[in-house]
């Protein structure tokens, strides 16, 4: 296979690290005997960070705060392995997982991320993302108690056991602190003051001196507030190429108060003139201001939020106490909670005709629900037969908002010291996430029924909001991951071969882990109209054993090996080993590779008890989109409510929406993968270093469904896996609207799709492969101590795994949302008060399309919609952030940072649903006071 040219960046990348690390190991190869050995992220054997054959990237304080980072998934926004796939808890309205965010490495997903926090697992968050991973809330972590992040960009399932495929993150926080530290922060957009309005307060307190007086307790506690904006309020802020692609941004809806008339004339009504004729005009009682070519229009946008409001309390707390001269005790306490509220759009009638489907989680039907017209006679329809009433339930706004809420702790106790040879550390803990989601926003299918016909509910009034809670009654579900653990982890020198030691590593964990995710019973009855539940429930007990060696083969080669074994004890079984090597053939070079196994357990609600089914939202339907498309365009040239219909019309083509249903799989086997590492770290001189590696993962028996797009292309070819119900009175409708327009016979010539039937199995695979590089300087001088870094991440390949030709898909890196580059360049300056920095990142643009199944943005689908030549791509980004810090005084330290240096926007893509463009320079001033 041709190997894909290298761009221009990253020619300059690697030139200049070329250049610059005629300096790279030197400083710390000369001086090993005064480095501190520690455990290093990766290994339970403790070394100094030197010594280690894998790639570890190492981030402090100082990292952490020029980046400005509020909160540390901001921070592990910014490193440049973390592709960004993983569920953000910014766009989490509709998620399963809302209120959560989680983190990707190397485009292997939360499930092949594993994060730590001082070398121990996190509770995994109460909702699984997608209904199927478990994951670790990075946004439950406190920040401003963090000493570093290690990132191990390696697999080490052979160390930690599950996910440990793509790579680790290991959040170290301080401890031992004494005295108290007060931090405060507020950023706001510089342009537009409602925008990016964060504030974060922490107390930090520590009192104890282990050397003095044999302990050290602590406590820390942490407050973020973010305020959010409307949909509306961001209207006139979007560049024109941004409306163009999102029409509906600028649209009002015929959804309206007090509503407008929808349906048919009878074919035999009395007056001949009227006589099947289309009736759509404005109910008595609309606003002046608010009709418009005889209807009624509602602005929906007013309602939802762009950007969700969140708060969050995050907490750490700990201490250590001296036993004797050889053993310490220890405890660590962590918690979190967490609320965010998404404000959706207010509920509207759908008297469209369209059936609403769903799938019956208890039953294992499919249900529906089609809105009802209003009967004859009813006070609010002044026709002679029924009617509908295209209508918005504006009389509370405020019930309608979805609130996601989480608690989580985690707390264990433990031991280390020294048993004869042995260094030892043991621990037992318990942790909980639990997790809720609330809302009143879809209908309860018999309330709602019987509220309109019966006239109970009275449109164009303000009803009490009783009766709305009755029609739109709260509904959400509940989950909950618990865990307790006890593990033993010992290592001592085995023996010395020459004046180099055998290093030996050896421990063991008992896990027991229970999951559990439950819909409220009315979704469960499915009585919530195209609202589909989830119930699932499991637990199991996990035992494993591991052992580590550190073997040196003369002087300058040292050979680690290590082995895992992993038991589900009712099911799973995993053998997982590592070998790594580390050559110094001079001090100045270090030359390192390694070959490991990675797993991934399958997750309890892929094993577990029960089932879910959910809504697959903005599919292109092949069979009726080209159709939709036509009379999109016809029903353009019509009126107002005709524009209005040509939205519809695209979307049941193009934009289409459907629930599917899938079950658990209790026969799951383990995912497993192949890691290839190979790299050097070059330090020639005490200031600079660079650190360089090439890695290659393949990962196979990978857990899920059925691509839904793949599905949807071979639906011919995969009988019985897409079910479709008969034409709609909808699409019927527009058929003949059209034909009124222009006298062609233009319908679809199948049904809308019903659902799509799944369940969990080993039946993917995936590799990838890239390049990551690491540049670090540090030069002291008479006037203060200048400092560089560059990150490069450049990747190779991604393929994903084409289940109908049963072969790897096509290579996605370069197409959207998989960049073939990310960079960052860090330059810094301090003295001893004050000091200055920025950081420059770089993310390389993509082709527009996600991959050539996605026919609306490749090159031909480009040039059907008119895309200008050359705007078949999503542009490169390049952003700078400024940082400064001074300290008037000893106590008090003062810190500027400025997101976005240059102000530039947000580059043109031409495609719908893209982020909000609202790039701009956005301002963070920050406070530390210390007694």
């Amino acid at each position: 296979m041709k190997s894909p040219a290298l761009s221009p960046l990253v020619k300059a990348c690697l030139l200049a690290c070329a250049a610059l690390s005629s300096t790279a190991l030197l400083a710390q190869s000369k001086q090993p005997d005064s480095l501190e050995r520690v455990v290093v992220t990766g290994s339970h054997i403790k070394r100094s960070l030197t010594e280690t054959s894998q790639p570890v990237t190492v981030l402090g304080r100082e990292d952490i705060q020029m980046t400005g980072s509020m909160t540390l998934s901001g921070f592990l926004g910014t490193l440049t392995n973390n592709d960004g796939s993983a569920l953000s808890e910014l766009s989490g309205a509709n998620a399963w997982a809302s209120g959560a965010s989680g983190i990707s490495l190397r485009h292997l997903g939360a499930g092949g991320t594993l994060v730590l926090v001082n070398g121990r697992r996190m509770p995994s968050y109460g909702f699984a993302d997608g209904l199927q991973l478990n994951f670790t809330n990075i946004d439950a972590i406190p920040a401003n108690v963090v000493e570093r992040v290690e990132v191990l960009k390696d697999g080490a399932s052979a160390i930690y056991g599950s996910d440990a495929i793509g790579g680790v993150v290991n959040i170290i926080t301080r401890r031992n602190i004494t005295g108290l530290a007060l931090n405060l922060a507020a950023t706001q957009n510089a342009d537009h003051s409602f925008l990016n309005k964060t504030r974060t307060g922490s107390l930090t307190g520590g009192y104890g001196s282990m050397d003095a007086q044999g302990f050290n307790v602590y406590g820390h506690v942490e407050l973020y507030q973010r305020d959010g904006y409307k949909d509306s309020d961001i209207r006139p802020l979007l560049p024109e190429w941004y409306l163009l692609q999102n029409p509906t941004r600028k649209d009002q809806s015929t959804g309206s108060f007090p509503g407008n008339y929808v349906g048919r004339y009878p074919a035999n009504y009395s007056d001949p003139a009227l006589a099947g004729k289309r009736i759509n005009q404005a109910a008595p009682g609309c606003a002046p201001e608010l009709l418009r070519d005889g209807l009624c229009w509602y602005d929906y946008w007013k309602d939802s939020d762009a950007l969700p409001p969140s708060e969050r309390i995050t907490a750490l707390a700990g201490g250590r106490l001296k036993l004797s001269n050889d053993w310490t005790a220890y405890a660590e306490f962590q918690g979190a909670d967490i609320k965010t509220d998404y404000h959706t759009a207010l509920p509207r009638s759908n008297v469209n005709g369209v059936a609403l489907n769903w799938y019956d989680s208890i039953k294992g039907e499919m249900q529906s629900f089609v809105d009802p017209q209003l009967p004859v006679g009813h006070a609010s329809n002044p026709f002679s037969f029924p009617i509908g009433l295209n209508y918005r339930f504006t009389d509370h706004p405020d019930m309608f908002k979805n609130v996601g809420a989480s608690t989580q702790y985690r707390l264990l106790g433990g031991v280390e010291g020294v048993w004869g040879d042995w260094d030892v550390d043991a621990a037992l803990g318990l942790m909980r996430s639990r997790a809720s989601q609330r809302q009143h926003l879809y209908r309860d299918r018999y309330a709602y029924y019987d509220a309109i016909v019966s006239g109970e509910y009275k449109f164009g009034q303000q009803n009490p909001r009783a009766l709305l809670e009755k029609m739109f009654p709260e509904m959400g579900s509940d989950g909950e991951y618990k865990q307790q653990f006890v593990d033993l982890r010992a290592s001592r020198e085995l023996l010395r071969l020459g004046d180099k030691p055998v290093m030996l590593a050896l421990g063991a964990e008992l896990r027991h882990e229970e999951f559990w995710h439950r819909s409220m019973d009315n979704i469960l009855q499915a009585r919530i109209v195209q609202f589909s539940g989830v119930s699932i429930d499991g637990e199991r007990d996990q035992v494993s054993a591991f052992g580590e060696l550190a073997v040196p083969l003369g002087q300058s080669l040292e050979l680690s090996a290590a082995l895992r074994g992993d038991k589900d004890l009712d099911g799973f079984g995993a053998v997982t080993p590592k070998f790594s090597l580390a050559w110094r053939p001079v001090s100045e070079l270090l030359v390192r590779g390694t070959l490991t196994q990675g797993f991934r357990a399958p997750s309890l609600p892929e094993t577990g008890n029960g089932g879910a089914s959910w809504f697959n939202n903005g599919y292109v339907d092949p069979k009726r989109c080209n159709t939709a498309k036509q009379m999109e365009a016809i029903l353009k040239t019509g009126n107002a409510g005709d524009k209005v219909l040509a939205s519809t019309a695209r979307a049941l083509g193009c934009e289409v929406s459907f629930p599917a249903a899938v079950t658990p799989n209790p026969d799951l086997k383990p995912e497993h993968s192949n890691n290839l590492s190979a790299g050097f770290v070059w330090q020639a001189t005490r200031e600079l270093s660079l650190a360089a590696d090439y890695y290659h993962i393949k990962r196979r028996d990978e857990i899920g469904t059925r691509d839904v797009d793949r599905v949807l292309a071979d639906e011919d070819r995969l009988s019985g896996l897409v079910q479709r119900g008969a034409l709609t009175a909808l699409d019927q409708d527009i058929a003949a609207r059209i034909k009124e327009l222009s006298g062609q016979t233009l319908g679809f010539a199948v049904g809308p799709i019903k659902t799509i039937g799944a369940q969990y199995q080993n039946q993917n695979r995936s590799k990838v492969s890239g390049v990551d590089a690491d540049l670090r300087g540090k030069w002291r001088t008479v006037i203060g101590q200048f400092e560089a870094g560059a990150e490069l991440a450049y990747l190779i390949s991604q393929h994903g795994w084409d289940q109908v030709g049963n072969k790897y898909s096509q290579n996605y890196a370069g197409w959207r949302g998989v960049p073939r580059v990310a960079a960052a360049v860090r330059l810094g300056f301090k003295q001893d008060r004050w000091s200055v920095g920025a950081r420059i990142a770089h993310t390389k643009g993509t082709r527009l399309a996600w991959g050539y199944l996605d026919s609306q943005n490749t090159e031909e689908g480009c040039e059907g919609r008119d895309v200008p030549a050359g705007g078949c791509a999503v542009p490169s980004t390049t952003r700078t952030t400024l940082w400064a810090k001074v300290d008037p005084t000893k106590n008090l330290s003062l810190s500027l940072n400025i997101f976005n240096l240059w102000g530039q926007k947000t580059a043109t893509q031409h495609m719908p649903n893209t982020a909000l463009p609202l790039d701009g320079r956005v301002l963070k001033l920050g406070m530390e006071w210390r007694l």
